[in-house]
C-alpha cells in the first residue's frame, strides 16, 4: 500500500496555516494593544497639562495679589510628560502656555500688571492658548470632529473701555 502523500501534505499544509494565523494575529493583537497603550498615555499627559495649567494662571493670579510664590514642579513634571508621548503639534501648542505663563510671571515680578483689566488681559491670552491646546489634542490624539470657539472656562466680556484701551 503506498504512503498517502496526499494526506501528510494536506495536513502539513493545514497545520502551517493554522500556525501562521496565530502568528498573525498575535502580532495584530500586540500591535493595538500598544497603540491603545500609547493613546491612553497622550490622554492622560494632556489631562495633566490642562489640570496644571488652571492650578499655574491661579498660582499667577496669587503671584499679583498676594505675592506668593509659585511652585511649578507640578507643571514641568506635566510638560515632561507631553514632551514624552505628545504629537509635535500637541507639544508646540503646550510650549506656547509655558511661554505665556513666563512672560507673565515676569510682567507681575517687573510690577506691570497694575490692575484688573490689565489681569484680565493675561488671563484672557493665556486661556486662549490653553483653547489651542484643547484643539490640538481634540484633532491630533482625539480625533474629534471640529474644533472649539469657546475658551474652557465662560467669563464676561472684558468692558469696552478696557477693550478699547488694549487694542490702541
Amino acid at each position: 500500500m503506498p504512503f498517502p502523500w496526499e494526506v501528510v501534505v494536506s495536513s502539513a499544509g493545514g497545520a502551517a496555516a493554522s500556525l501562521l494565523g496565530v502568528a498573525v494575529g498575535a502580532v495584530l493583537s500586540s500591535r493595538t494593544q500598544r497603540q491603545h497603550w500609547s493613546r491612553d498615555r497622550q490622554i492622560d499627559a494632556c489631562k495633566s497639562i490642562i489640570a496644571e495649567s488652571t492650578r499655574c494662571q491661579l498660582a499667577l493670579r496669587r503671584k499679583w495679589k498676594q505675592n506668593e510664590p509659585i511652585d511649578w514642579t507640578a507643571w514641568n513634571e506635566a510638560l515632561a510628560s507631553i514632551w514624552l508621548v505628545g504629537p509635535e503639534i500637541v507639544i508646540a501648542a503646550a510650549y506656547r502656555m509655558d511661554e505665556l505663563f513666563w512672560v507673565e510671571h515676569g510682567r507681575i515680578k517687573d510690577g506691570e500688571v497694575t490692575n484688573e483689566d490689565v489681569w484680565a488681559a493675561a488671563r484672557d491670552a493665556m486661556e486662549e492658548a490653553r483653547l489651542e491646546f484643547i484643539n490640538a489634542v481634540r484633532d491630533e490624539i482625539l480625533r474629534a470632529p471640529g474644533q472649539l470657539d469657546n475658551k474652557p472656562v465662560a467669563r464676561p466680556l472684558l468692558p469696552p473701555r478696557t477693550q478699547q484701551s488694549l487694542a490702541e
